[in-house]
């Protein structure tokens, strides 16, 4: 006697089913942090052509007049005390004026009183950085161990640490960009929160 060919079960069927949807939504859900991932690898090494910038740019600037390169360069006192301002606004340029921005692509903007705006390295006419190009924030620290203050009338070079942090403006919603991190709805002075922004260091120098 011929055996009637099997078949599977229903119940054979939606196991199986159940287990390819456990599978897929574990594949879903390991999409999220890797794309992550590579964001963030792409914005490190975007931060990496920012701080080249800034070395290559404050170098030009120290060539032609040093005092107004190592004008730039901040104290670490003056720093930790701007991180610890929650009102502490860096897009404010007539009362930071040392704080620089730099765009995705690597160039870097830096305060001009004259005209009130963050001016690009474009030749022959630097142009102004906009919010929606302020991607990274970038603080230079002077390094006190190797070029202490005292030591600035007759040092051959400054060092400093370049810290890079990001990002300094996200789109809103109708395409405004806004500073990460910005609470509006506080009153009275914004408070900002710098806390969560991604943070690099890279090391620089000025010779004089």
């Amino acid at each position: 006697m011929r055996r009637a060919p099997s078949a599977f079960s229903l119940i054979e069927v939606v196991a199986a089913l159940g287990i390819f949807a456990i599978g897929m939504v574990a594949v879903v859900g390991l999409l999220a942090p890797v794309t992550k991932s590579v964001s963030t690898v792409g914005d490190a090494e975007a931060a990496a052509r920012a701080a080249a910038a800034v070395r290559s740019r404050l170098q030009a600037i120290a060539a032609v007049d040093f005092n107004r390169a190592l004008a730039l360069v901040q104290a670490p006192a003056a720093v930790r005390t701007k991180d610890a301002d929650g009102a502490y606004n860096p897009n404010d340029g007539a009362k930071y004026p040392a704080v620089l921005f730099g765009k995705p692509s690597g160039d870097v903007g830096l305060y001009d009183a004259t005209a009130r705006a963050w001016l690009d390295s474009t030749v022959p006419t630097p142009r102004a950085v906009t919010n929606a190009e302020k991607y990274f924030e970038i603080d230079l620290i002077r390094n006190e161990t190797l070029s202490p203050v005292a030591a600035d009338a007759t040092a051959p070079t400054v060092a400093f640490t370049i810290r890079v942090r990001w990002p300094a403006f996200l789109a809103a919603p109708g395409g405004t960009p806004v500073p990460f991190g910005a609470n509006p709805a506080g009153g009275g002075p914004v408070p900002y929160d710098h806390g969560k922004k991604q943070v690099l260091l890279f090391s620089g120098s000025i010779v004089r």
